[in-house]
């Protein structure tokens, strides 16, 4: 996967979407084609399949490198709580920004996920303009989300 694009020197930021339900993950996509946001995203539908992508990146020189994880806590086997704790714990991880997205409404989980090392808690459905406000408030991450040109 070889997708990697510079504006202005800044490289784009690469976003692993980490989603088991298909819906959302569809959605996510989506309201990023509507706000022209023309980033290559990745989507994996558990918790041991975003640490497998992960690894195989911190492993292959050759492989782009995860920019961006957004991150759904209610996944199956490994949840987003685990995936989490696995991403702040590893030093080949830790400096990717991870945005959680979840319908969870408990308080607790929102304290977590800030505790355990999230940068943002987004409940869902998330609009597009709130995940860029989060993604644009990322202080000392040079992330760059890329609006495609209007085309008619």
């Amino acid at each position: 996967m070889n997708t990697t694009t510079l504006t202005g020197g800044v490289k784009t930021a690469r976003i692993l979407l980490v989603e088991d339900n298909p819906q959302d993950a569809e959605m996510t996509r989506r309201a990023f084609e509507r706000a022209k946001i023309g980033n290559p995203i990745t989507v994996v539908d558990s918790g041991e399949a975003a640490l497998d992508f992960l690894y195989r990146h911190c492993a292959d020189r050759d492989a782009p490198e995860v920019d961006l994880v957004l991150l759904d806590l209610g996944l199956p086997k490994l949840d987003g709580r685990g995936v989490l704790r696995q991403i702040a714990a590893d030093k080949r991880l830790r400096h990717i920004p991870v945005i959680i997205l979840t319908g969870s409404e408990r308080e607790d989980d929102l304290f977590a996920a800030y505790k355990g090392g999230a940068v943002a808690f987004l409940r869902k459905p998330v609009a597009v303009e709130r995940l860029l406000t989060a993604i644009g408030d990322l202080h000392g991450y040079r992330l760059l989300i890329a609006r495609l040109p209007d085309v008619e």
